[in-house]
Order: structure tokens, then sequence, then C-alpha cells
């Protein structure tokens, strides 16, 4: 009886306990009362703000605001983009280059009868000023010394660029108008070059609404040329925008640049990435005395592609960095065009490399097999640029949670995060308070969004996946950040 009786005490401690008990997440502790003065904020009364913070290790839910509410995350999103790439490819993967030739070398002259091949792999690092190894420069030095070295002192053909190893129409067809004519609307290539990237240098008026001068252009692109209809304006930062279609040479300028400049950088998108490639090649062989025929690519003439019947032949093969270096920079400095890449590189690697089977939903697809709900995900691009994008938070913060107690590429995933105050586009975030130093996280802005997600490390000890997404607030994305930094130093100094 006695047994009984202790058991039914102890019986109606734990229905008693339960029913009075209250889960953290609906307690009144410090972040929700930081989340609820956001939500009450006059700046963010028309707003949608959605929020969810997850103990990574328990599966806790620490507090949550409209988990399930599908909204746009901006460059958030490259988590996801990158935690698939190194899920599918691997941290050690290297995309590959191929620098080839047809036809035959006479030994005697040094003569080539036949083409020189750049044969695109998807790299979007080739030649790129992001990593030493890959610099320009330096790149076009190793093609042409492989050249040399193969005995070839003349070619009596073409410099070729192949850039079919993509469609040619890769640019996400979400994009605006407004975007894809500049730096951080460069999109992928199969033959990706120099970051796909231009600079435009301008001097400026001392007068409001005075005039503007293009006084250089680095690299030179052949053919590329531009109404310049910029103005100058007391303003601090760059408010011009540069409007032109792929693979169009006349490039349309506007907006406003400050006053009283002087070589003030402005960057655009390259026409054509791979025939830049090809022209770029061409050049530096000229300068070392190899002469050759026209640079051109496949694309522009297809009866060239139809032709090439003989065998090619390798001369160097150039090999990217790391996937897990690439993934680091990518959400560190939030590269569109690096996110791209991997978008379609993984969408190619789950069809098995085969183009016409691929699945403009592979990434929901994937992460549906590892348990996540995707009702409300819709994915368009890799870098978030698009606004018709469309995720949840839980959903986001369950790919996190899964990167880190699941994967066995946790390590990288979690480092390619920057440090909040340390590092990356967070930086300048939360200096001289507790989250500086104990939360890493990928920002993401467009205009009227801002986003932050990943990991802290609260004061009581937890590590926490976290998600904060806003859309369309009244005040400006400077104010809205730092409104939405006292969220994260909430989460920093959580003591439960």
């Amino acid at each position: 009886m006695l047994i009984k009786k202790t058991n039914t005490f102890i019986l109606f401690f734990f229905i008693f306990t339960g029913a009075f008990s209250q889960s953290i997440k609906d307690k009144n502790h410090n972040i929700n009362i930081a989340i609820k003065t956001l939500k009450n904020d006059k700046d963010f009364k028309n707003a949608s703000i959605a929020f969810f913070v997850q103990d990574v290790n328990t599966g806790e839910i620490i507090s949550s605001l409209n988990p399930n509410l599908s909204i746009t995350p901006a460059s958030t999103i490259k988590l996801i983009t990158t935690a698939t790439a190194i899920e599918t490819l691997g941290s050690n993967y290297k995309f590959k280059t191929r620098l080839e030739y047809t036809g035959r070398i006479d030994k005697n002259t040094g003569v080539l009868d036949g083409n020189i091949i750049i044969k695109g792999g998807g790299d979007p690092t080739l030649g790129s000023k992001y990593f030493a190894q890959t610099e320009m420069s330096k790149l076009l030095e190793n093609w042409a010394r492989a050249i040399y070295k193969a005995g070839i002192k003349y070619i009596n053909g073409k410099i070729i660029a192949d850039a079919s190893f993509y469609d040619y129409q890769t640019l996400p067809p979400k994009w605006t108008w407004e975007d894809i004519g500049n730096y951080f609307g460069a999109g992928p290539n199969g033959l990706t070059f120099h970051d796909n990237l231009y600079s435009l240098f301008f001097n400026t008026s001392s007068v409001k609404d005075g005039k503007t001068e293009i006084v250089k252009i680095e690299p030179e692109i052949p053919g590329l040329t531009f109404s310049n209809r910029v103005k100058s304006d007391a303003i601090r930062s760059d408010l011009s925008y540069i409007f032109g279609a792929p693979y169009t040479y006349d490039r349309i300028i506007e907006g406003r640049l400050p006053l009283n400049k002087k070589n003030y950088e402005v960057k655009g998108s390259l026409p054509d990435p791979a025939l830049f490639a090809a022209q770029s090649l061409k050049k530096i062989l000229k300068k070392n005395g190899i002469s050759s025929g026209k640079a051109t690519t496949f694309r522009i003439d297809p009866e060239l592609k139809k032709n090439d019947t003989l065998q090619h032949k390798l001369l160097y093969t150039n090999y990217s960095p790391e996937l897990k270096e690439i993934i680091k920079l990518t959400n560190f400095k939030s590269i569109n065009l690096f996110a791209e890449h991997l978008y379609m590189q993984v969408q190619l690697k789950l069809a098995g490399f085969d183009k016409e089977k691929t699945d403009k939903d592979f990434i929901k697809h994937f992460w549906q097999k590892k348990g996540l709900n995707t009702d409300g995900m819709f994915i368009f691009d890799g870098s978030g640029l698009t606004r018709y994008n469309g995720i949840t938070v839980k959903q986001l913060v369950f790919i996190l949670r899964y990167m880190k107690t699941r994967s066995k590429y946790a390590y990288d995933f979690y480092n390619s995060i920057a440090i909040v105050g340390k590092e990356g586009t967070v930086k300048n975030m939360c200096k001289n308070t507790i989250a500086s130093g104990n939360i890493r996280a990928k920002s993401g802005s467009l205009r009227n969004v801002r986003a932050y997600a990943g990991y802290v490390t609260t004061k009581s000890g937890r590590l926490s996946a976290f998600a904060i997404i806003t859309n369309n607030f009244n005040c400006s994305s400077s104010a809205a950040r730092k409104k939405i930094e006292q969220i994260l130093i909430s989460l920093a100094e959580f003591n439960l």
C-alpha cells in the first residue's frame, strides 16, 4: 500500500505541476519583451515580422512570433543555398576549368593548326579578386605559360570560350531590371570570369544636379558603350544604377553620385563573361608574342560548336579553392554571384549533370527528404536578390539546427557564418555589447527588408539557432537595423 500511495503522489505531483508549468517560449523573459517592443514600434506597425529561436541541442522553443509566415528573406537565403551545396557536393569539392586545344601542333614551326578552347565548369572563382590563387592576371599567365610549354608559337585558329556547362540564359528570371546591370546583379555563367564585373570611374561636379564624367573603365571591355545620365548630388553614397541586358553592349547609367569626387568607383556586370575570358587570353598571348585568330564563344558562333568534332587535348586544368572556402566567403561577404553558382551546381549535381532533368524545386525536395515541412517555401534564386522568394523562420531554423547537429560538415558550415561585431557584413553591429562575439549571423537586406539568422551562445550557455525577418517597415533600413540589434542583444543576454 505504501508503494501505491507513493506512486499516486508522484503521479499527482506531475499532473499538478504540468498543469501550472509554463514553457520557456510563453514566459515574460527578456527576448519576448524585446520582440514585443519591436512589434509595437510605430515604425513596424505596418510591417511583417517573423521570429523564431530554438535550442540547437534540446529542440526547446525559446521564443516565437509568426514562425510559419512565408516572408521575403533577402540574403539569409544564402544559408539555405550554402547548406544545400556543402551537403550535396562536400566541403572539399573543387570546380574545374579546362584549357584545351584541337588540331595539330607542328613541332618545327610551333604552329597550332586548330583552336584553343576554354571549357568552363561553372567555377565562380575563375579570375576572381577574392582569392590570391584565382586572381585574373595570375590565371592568364598560367594559361599563356601552358600554351607556350606545349610548343605553340602561333595559333592558326580561334580562341573559343565554351560556357555551355550551364544554359546560356542563366540569369534568374525573377531578378529586376534595376538590378541586373549592376555588380550585385552579375548572373552566373558556365564560364564566369573576373567575378563577372567591371568598374567605372567617375569625376563628379561641385554643384547639385551637375554633370558627371566617366574617366575610365577597368578592365577594358571591347565594344562596351555608355549613355551617362548620372547627376551629382549632396549625398554620401552611390545611388546610381546601370541598365543593360546580358550579351548586349549598350548601357544606360542613371541616378546620383556624391559631389566633388575624383575617380569615384561604380561597378557593373559584364555583358558576356565567357567572351571577355577569350578576349583576355588573346590579349595576353599577343603580349607574349603568340598570335591567334579572333576571340569568340560557341554561343556567338554556333557553327563552331556544330563543327567541333576533333578530339580536345588538355593543356591545363584550373581548380577552384575548396567549397568550404567558397561558402565562407559567400556568407561573410554575401556574394550573390557565388551563391547563384552554388545554386546552379547543386541543381545539376542532383540531376546527375543532365540539364534535361533539372528540378526547379530541388532545394525544397532536398530538405523535404530530411524532414522539413516545406509549406510556404518558395525559392527562385540562390542569393536572395529576388523578392519572389518566400520562406518561414521556422524552416530556416530547422536547417540551421540540422547543419549543427546532423551534418558531417557541421564545423565548416558553422564557421562560414560571420561573428557579430567582429567580421563580415555584421562586423559593425552590436559593438560593445554582450552580443559581440557571441552570435554568428548572416544578414539580409533589400529595400524595406531586414533579416538576420544564425546561432547564438546565450548567457546561460545555450547554443540556439535563430531567425528574424522583417518586411515593409516605415523607417530607413539603417534605423530598422538599429532596432533589430536590440533583439540580437536580448538573445545573447538570455539567462534561462
